[in-house]
């Protein structure tokens, strides 16, 4: 009788682990971001490309918690070539997530979404940004701003 109760107790810890199984396809990241109040800013590029250097399908992405002092947008482009070390040649298509607050708002705010790729891997992403003043209107432009794909 006591055998039977361990067993049982082994089988519904069994059970208890399989739930978990099912978020290892699950990754996370947290992280934070600088950005400029009423410009947008970039905070990541999703692709696929495959082992023969070709786009394959895009992933998905979804937005979790919107941000609350400004929006959220996903556009499609093209990865200039030479962005991926393995491909040069290639031009991948892709998806940038980026960020752009109210004009007058500095402070911070948080965004959350989820990128599901073809083969059903789910990352989601937390970023918390500090959004700062605006540079004065006589000041030179940044060329490395994060607006492109």
């Amino acid at each position: 009788m006591v055998r039977l109760k361990r067993s049982a107790l082994f089988i519904l810890a069994g059970v208890l682990i399989l739930p978990g199984a099912a978020l290892a396809q699950t990754n996370s990241a947290y992280r934070s971001a600088d950005a400029v109040a009423g410009k947008s800013h970039r905070l990541g590029v999703y692709g696929n490309v495959q082992k023969d250097c070709t786009s394959g399908p895009l992933p998905t992405v979804r937005v979790v918690t919107p941000p609350k002092h400004g929006e959220l947008n996903v556009r499609s482009g093209k990865l200039k070539a030479g962005r991926i070390s393995r491909c040069p040649k290639l031009e991948a298509t892709a998806q940038g997530i980026f960020y752009k607050s109210n004009p007058a708002y500095t402070g911070a705010d948080e965004v959350s979404y989820e990128v599901k790729s073809a083969s059903g891997k789910v990352e989601s992403h937390t970023v918390r940004i500090t959004v700062k003043e605006a540079a004065p209107a006589d000041a030179k432009p940044n060329p490395s701003a994060d607006t492109e794909l």
